[in-house]
């Protein structure tokens, strides 16, 4: 599978880290690559930058969440992207040397709960059966205009 380079890397830190460690590892980057330590270097300051954005966004909660979410997505498309097609993009062969396109692992039971259309349908799904379970169990009360004959026993 191929690996997504995130903030986590950057300052090369566990995607579970915790704040402290995060910001430990900030420190100790900064301390190596910061401009002062490296009057003239490039390509320390644009080191220096990427670890400033990294701890930017790592350090606030809400946009470490939306890092993690956008990590989960991207590793599942990545995941769809190899079991459906080869490295290159060209869909994987046959044993017999034919090209079709293989079958998609379906996503795991977890992210489809995850899914707010997935709940909406349950939801639906429940009321739609619960207003049907009323009409067929007292139509008359709900239903007047239904003739006694068609109601049910």
């Amino acid at each position: 599978m191929a690996k997504i380079h995130t903030h986590y890397d950057n300052l090369k830190v566990s995607r579970h880290a915790p704040q402290e460690v995060i910001r430990a590892a900030y420190k100790a980057l900064s301390q190596k690559y910061h401009p002062d330590k490296n009057p003239g270097d490039e390509r320390a300051a644009r080191i220096m930058a990427i670890v400033n954005t990294a701890y930017n966004i790592l350090s606030d909660p809400v946009r470490r969440k939306e890092h993690d979410e956008w990590i989960a997505s991207e590793e599942w498309e990545v995941e769809w992207l190899e079991s459906s097609h080869g490295e290159d993009g060209r869909e994987k062969p046959r044993g017999d040397g034919h090209w079709e396109p293989r079958q998609v692992a379906a996503p795991s039971r977890w992210r489809v709960l995850r899914d707010p259309r997935w709940w909406g349908l349950m939801l639906a799904s429940f009321a739609g059966g619960g207003a049907l379970a009323i009409v067929l169990l007292d139509p008359p009360r709900i239903l007047p205009s239904v003739p006694s004959a068609l109601a049910w026993p």
